[in-house]
């Protein structure tokens, strides 16, 4: 019994190591409540601050549930103030299509963007009714692209097809597809073409979950568009990093998508 506890042990302290030894940079920490999880506990400040330090995280992506839902440009203000003392978290706000005849609204969100705390802005096509395409945001993906600011969009506020033009149409801006709300393993049939036709696509890890099918990514796509991401608090970083901590997922492999993808990414050092 003293052997098995001990070994029990050993392996606990082998994880701890090579956890902590991925420097984590999280491209998914949520603020706020959500009605899309009633069960999932408030993301607040102080327990997203506990999940990083559990997990030696050591960089993040923040958003908030908000998300322009009364103000695009208070609830953008409300999160980059929220994090505002916090070191290495940064904000990704959100975005509308943008017209050159409201140079009042373009101004504010280039303010936004030029603030030094914003590393991301996510649009929502479906909630908001608008379409992802050229002639509907091109100012936006064109401020985006001369700010080397990276596009955010979860796959359920899109199509597949419209994200191929967009990325056709915009070759040097640097999309981001997000595997939430829902599981995108039922996608990857559309998911990995895509990829494999537009080098600008990126996506995150923390729906890749079928057993093999990040292996099968990195085979088929690589390692270098691939993104750490928890989606905390509704769900544990364990689940990714349990992904990453597979056998056949080599270090170098694993260093990049648990933190040298992304912030490659956000410096605009792109492939």
């Amino acid at each position: 019994m003293e052997n098995k506890v001990g070994d029990i042990r050993l392996i606990k302290t082998v994880l701890s190591e090579k956890i902590f030894s991925m420097k984590i940079f999280d491209v998914g920490f949520w603020l706020g409540r959500t009605s899309l999880f009633p069960l999932m506990s408030e993301g607040t400040v102080p327990l997203l601050t506990e999940i990083e330090q559990k997990y030696n995280i050591q960089g993040t992506l923040v958003s908030h549930w908000i998300d322009g839902k009364y103000s695009v440009d208070e609830s953008n203000k409300f999160l980059i103030n929220s994090i505002k003392d916090k070191n290495n978290w940064y904000a990704v706000v959100t975005g509308l299509p943008i017209f050159p005849e409201k140079d009042g609204y373009k101004n504010i969100l280039e303010d936004q963007i030029l603030n030094e705390k914003v590393r991301g802005v996510r649009i929502y096509p479906t909630t908001y009714k608008f379409k992802p395409v050229e002639w509907c945001i091109g100012s936006l993906c064109e401020t985006l692209i001369y700010n080397k600011i990276p596009l955010f969009i979860f796959h359920t506020e899109t199509s597949f097809t419209d994200i191929q033009l967009l990325a056709t149409s915009f070759p040097k801006l640097q999309i981001v597809l997000e595997t939430q709300i829902k599981k995108i393993i039922y996608h990857t049939r559309m998911l990995l073409p895509l990829m494999k036709k537009c080098s600008n696509v990126y996506t995150d890890i923390s729906n890749l979950g079928a057993p093999g099918l990040l292996e099968y990514f990195i085979k088929n796509i690589g390692y270098e568009r691939l993104l750490f991401s928890s989606y905390a608090p509704v769900n544990d970083p364990l689940v990714p990093i349990g992904l990453l901590l597979n056998e056949n997922i080599s270090e170098i492999e694993q260093t990049g998508i648990s933190g040298d993808n992304i912030r490659r990414l956000i410096k605009g050092d792109f492939l």
